[in-house]
């Protein structure tokens, strides 16, 4: 096992496990037919073994109610790779493994990911690590994240509540490296990332960024944000993805809208393709040309992708046949207070491009085009009325 007084990994293992503990907070894990999300704040036990490496939950009691069989399959896993094995921990892991056929399932899986990891075979060979957690399957990428550690004739771990020291040290070094990108109401924004990359951030969202060994990724808190990927040239080829609540998109070299809400995550591809992961794991492909939301659990058909979804990088809000209440509720994200409308007007069309830094002006046009008339609230809140 690791002992606090040994060094740290090298910086690239350091962000390839970074990474790792990341997706485990992030990524949704099925066991058991429950969903539940990595971020328990369940330790890791770091362990050794001759063979192969795995990182392992660490409970109480291998038996309790608790445990997922997926968990408890990792930890006979260790025990049976472990030095002290005995014939009797064979025989009890005999009894386990045909109590069950989700047991049997989860050993599978637990030796197919011991496979993919065994060319992993020092701590240095941190391209394999990347190779496996890049794996395109997301069953196989979501349970090596789980369950695998990096290799060597000493097995690590690093996440064991980022209370042990050297771990801590290096974590907080590693995590220093996110950057912010935030922007008021009314406000839109042009930022180019380390690697090339264009962000566009929208009125009253924000996002942070990160780099790793494993991934370049954009995580989106509140709001919207337009992303005109950038080719990485150097021997990394990083992955670009945008994490939002409800899942993940990944950029194959593309351009695309993406905004958040409560409910969902609304993607619309302009170029490229992008591939869209909910929590669940299920996975949709989005070509130019179309979009798509999703949530948590799945991601909704797929419809043509509407021009006024990136209109707004160009400080336009694009009102295509919108009927008037829709057009409204889009144009008050770029003012302080709420625009409302009276029920007997809200089904009123409207067509044209309109400046969004000039919410005035706007009201203005349309006033002067549709039977409707302004009616100050307060000093921030309107209401549009019947003339």
């Amino acid at each position: 096992m690791l002992q606090e007084t040994e060094v740290a990994p090298s910086l690239e293992v350091q962000a390839i496990l970074l990474e790792t503990l990341m997706e485990i907070d992030a990524m949704l894990e099925k066991a058991d037919g429950e969903e539940i999300y990595g971020n328990g704040h369940v330790p890791l036990l770091a362990i050794q073994a001759s063979k192969s490496p795995v990182i392992v939950m660490q409970t109480s009691n291998m038996q309790t109610s608790e445990n997922t069989a997926l968990q408890q399959a990792a930890e006979w896993f260790a025990l049976l790779r472990g030095e002290h094995v005995e014939e009797a921990d064979y025989a009890e892991w005999q009894v386990w493994l045909q109590a069950d056929l989700r047991h049997q399932t989860a050993w599978q899986e637990v030796e197919s990911i011991d496979a993919a990891f065994s060319q992993a075979t020092h701590l240095g060979n941190a391209q394999a690590v990347k190779s496996a957690l890049l794996n395109p399957s997301s069953t196989s990428r979501r349970q090596a994240l789980k369950l695998l550690g990096l290799a060597g004739t000493t097995i690590v771990a690093g996440w064991i509540l980022k209370n042990h020291s050297p771990w801590r040290d290096w974590l907080t070094n590693v995590a220093a490296n996110e950057l912010q990108y935030k922007v008021g109401i009314g406000q839109t924004r042009l930022f180019t990332l380390a690697e090339g990359t264009k962000l566009w951030l929208n009125t009253a969202s924000q996002a942070e960024v990160s780099y790793s060994v494993a991934l370049r990724r954009i995580t989106l808190r509140m709001g919207e944000l337009l992303v005109a990927s950038a080719k990485e040239h150097t021997a990394l080829e990083r992955p670009l993805v945008v994490d939002t609540s409800h899942g993940r998109i990944t950029a194959i070299g593309t351009r695309f809208t993406v905004r958040l809400n409560e409910q969902h995550t609304y993607v619309a591809v302009y170029e490229g393709a992008v591939a869209v992961e909910a929590k669940s794991g299920r996975m949709q492909i989005l070509k130019a040309g179309e979009q798509a939301e999703f949530n948590a659990l799945v991601v909704q058909v797929i419809q043509p992708a509407e021009k006024a979804r990136e209109a707004w990088t160009r400080g336009i809000l694009l009102a295509e046949n919108r009927q008037l209440d829709d057009f409204m509720a889009e144009l008050s994200r770029y003012r302080h207070g709420q625009i409302t409308v009276s029920p007997h007007i809200a089904h009123l069309r409207i067509m044209g491009a309109f400046p969004i830094n000039d919410v005035d002006r706007v009201l203005n046009s349309i006033t002067e085009t549709l039977p409707v008339r302004v009616q100050h609230i307060n000093t921030l809140d309107i209401h549009l009325v019947e003339k």
